[in-house]
């Protein structure tokens, strides 16, 4: 019987490959450990990607198949490909997977179906199909995992992570960060302790905090750095600075270990207070390289953020923006406009907030409208309500207009209160934050006079809070396309996000 077990990550609608594939990384890590061979093949970079996966299938155990629902339409072309060509079983997962394990499961092209975390249930899989043995149904059940005992992550699974590497990060930290940039996502913990009623978290019954000792993060950061001679790592933890003691010892550590990296990291406004991010954490955090906090604020309402049960206030949302200005970090901020309940007015209190914090020159913002995630208690308000329909199978997950409905950053929806206005004020604040395109990515003269030109408009958008007769986004999106379009002719193929504000809750 074979041995070897074949990834893949199948392309997204969006058109969006900044990340490299972490999960399957971190799967083949643990399959390579428990004596598999694995390969990753990230269709994105493959002309083909059927002819290549059919090229790979021989002497395969097993095809493993990641996804996000942004993913349906290319993993069910690819599902169904393996299985007309070949007895190949087929496994997947991903965070769409442990949405909707029994639709998946009924998949006529699936074999299993993983939900939840990874690492353990890929390998009995693998145990199960090696030695032909009998599992009670398809679908292999959440595990919560002891992270101490993951192996470390081998990033070279994916042959394509040179290409990763040395990609631009399209975040506003680039500005701030030595050139070239060299960087890889690090994985620290899991799990947020919260209960935001829009978080993919809480449904996954996500909530519990698991975290790997700081002796084994620092030994992993050293390791990686090294070996990838890294320049930053991008902590992409769901809530990193739980364990306030141990986020002070991994930052000793890396001081300790000279490693001359910068990092940023995702964190809670009411973490700055006397006991956690006081003052002297700051100066230790900002000491060790880190360079950007990424805060979810997502509104200036009191109202909204008592719908969203975020726990905090804009009182607190500002002295964290302030507290991180002090120290020269940048407050990379998330907000969501129309969440369902909000008004009109509670909208324009998170526009008039967003203008506020503009006076602290290391904020900048990430805005979305409402992206109802599946199972959360809003969407799950919304379909009940009737404004919002569930897809029944998988292949209904397929059609692009539902997956625009429940994925993108800034969208018209039906429940919206004065939806045309708020998708333009998410694009002319994002716009104001350079999150696509920033000066400082342009080296052509009158292509930066164009970018400064349409700053400088949205700027005057935002603060007259003015968002009708769009003329000037519409040609920002046509000189966006161009410009990257020109940029990927000249890198020869390289991926580039062409018009996706980079914002937090990647898990679409």
């Amino acid at each position: 019987m074979f041995d070897k077990v074949l990834l893949i990550r199948p392309q997204n609608v969006y058109n969006y490959n900044n990340y490299p594939p972490l999960n399957l990384i971190s799967i083949g890590s643990k399959l390579k450990s428990a004596g598999y061979k694995v390969e990753i093949i990230n269709c994105a970079f493959e002309k083909n990607p059927l002819e290549t996966i059919n090229n790979k299938l021989r002497d395969v155990l097993f095809a493993g198949i990641s996804l996000l629902t942004s993913e349906s339409p290319d993993t069910y072309q690819i599902i169904k490909y393996i299985k007309q060509s070949s007895n190949i079983p087929t496994a997947v997962g991903g965070w769409h997977c442990t949405l909707f394990p029994e639709q998946m499961a009924n998949c006529e092209y699936v074999d299993y179906v993983i939900a939840g975390e990874g690492e353990d249930n890929i390998v009995e899989v693998a145990e199960t199909i090696k030695n032909g043995k009998k599992n009670d149904g398809k679908i292999f059940g959440k595990k919560m995992l002891n992270l101490e005992t993951l192996p470390l992550p081998d990033y070279g699974i994916d042959k394509n992570i040179e290409r990763f590497i040395s990609n631009y990060l399209t975040d506003k930290l680039s500005e701030y960060v030595r050139q070239p940039m060299r960087w890889l996502p690090y994985e620290s913990s899991r799990g947020c302790p919260s209960h935001c009623t829009f978080c993919i978290n809480v449904v996954a019954d996500n909530t519990r905090y698991r975290k790997k000792s700081a002796e084994k993060v620092v030994s992993e950061i050293e390791h990686i750095v090294k070996k990838y001679n890294l320049t930053h790592l991008k902590i992409i933890d769901d809530n990193f600075f739980v364990d306030i003691k141990r986020v002070r010892e991994i930052c000793e550590g890396i001081i300790k270990k000279d490693l001359n990296i910068t990092w940023d990291g995702e964190c809670r406004c009411d973490y700055f207070n006397d006991r956690m991010l006081n003052d002297e954490t700051l100066k230790l955090v900002k000491r060790s390289g880190l360079v950007q906090l990424t805060l979810g604020i997502e509104s200036g309402s009191p109202h909204t953020l008592q719908l969203m049960k975020k726990g905090i206030t804009p009182d607190q949302a500002e002295l964290a923006v302030k507290r991180c200005n002090e120290h020269k970090i940048i407050a990379r901020s998330s907000f969501i406009l129309e969440i369902p309940g909000e008004s009109k007015g509670d909208i324009n209190q998170t526009i008039s907030f967003i203008n506020k914090l503009r006076k602290y020159p290391y904020f900048t913002c990430g805005v979305g409208t409402f992206r109802p995630y599946p199972k959360c208690e809003l969407t799950e308000k919304l379909l009940k309500e009737g404004y919002l329909t569930e897809p029944e199978n998988f292949v209904e997950w397929t059609n692009k207009e539902i997956i625009d409905m429940y994925t993108s950053a800034e969208y018209i929806r039906p429940w919206q209160v004065i939806g045309r206005y708020s998708e333009s004020a998410a694009y002319y604040l994002n716009m104001e934050s350079s999150v696509r395109l920033g000066n400082h990515q342009i080296n052509n003269k009158i292509d930066k006079i164009k970018n400064t030109i349409f700053v400088f408009l949205a700027r005057l958008r935002n603060r007259w809070m003015f968002y009708k007769v769009p003329f000037d986004k519409d040609l920002y999106k046509k000189f966006l396309t161009n410009f990257y379009k020109r940029r990927q002719d000249l890198e020869k193929g390289g991926s580039y996000p062409l018009s996706r504000p980079e914002l937090a809750g990647r898990k679409e």
